[in-house]
């Protein structure tokens, strides 16, 4: 691991560029997403992310973005996601998203650039599923020390097809 075990892993995004300097001879990979309902998948995915470097940077959606992007959602809280996410082995570090406004969807992502641009990542990872994967990689152009990474989501067989989304239509099933 790479943090002490005194220092916290939930850091602030003032604090993007000092990790920068304290591990500028480690390769960091740098991720986001909501993880609501934090999951098997979701362990999967850090996993992934976490095997394309030395320090895995998480961003966590806040709960404004994800009540515009996802319908009756966050059903955890923004510091209740921070904290399970942070509490994550393959986690070094993780921050909650900026405040953004955007006019649509299709904008959603494009606060991610000023992380990269503070942070200064080897690697970018997202899923093959991740919504504006076209802006995503036109936006990669302005940060070119940067390698983006699209990872394909998949899960032993031994696990079930698992998704927040899918958990939840089981809740409401049994309910």
């Amino acid at each position: 691991m790479a943090r002490n075990l005194d220092e916290s892993a939930i850091v602030s995004i003032q604090d993007l560029p000092r990790l920068r300097k304290k591990y500028r001879n480690k390769r960091i990979v740098f991720c986001t997403g909501c993880f609501d309902l934090t999951h098997a998948g979701h362990v999967l995915f850090f996993e992934a992310c976490k095997k394309q470097g030395d320090l895995l940077v998480v961003c966590v959606s806040d709960d404004a973005l994800m009540r515009r992007y996802k319908k009756d959602r966050p059903i955890l809280s923004e510091q209740v996601r921070l904290k399970m996410v942070a509490s994550l082995k393959p986690v070094d570090y993780c921050f909650l998203q900026p405040k953004v406004s955007f006019a649509s969807l299709e904008h959603i992502n494009d606060w991610i650039g000023d992380m990269l641009a503070k942070l200064k990542p080897d690697v970018y990872v997202i899923n093959d599923d991740a919504n504006g994967i076209p802006r995503r990689k036109q936006m990669m152009k302005e940060h070119p020390d940067v390698m983006m990474r699209i990872l394909k989501r998949t899960a032993p067989k031994k696990f079930e097809n698992i998704s927040t989304s899918g958990i939840i239509e089981k809740i409401r099933k049994i309910a």
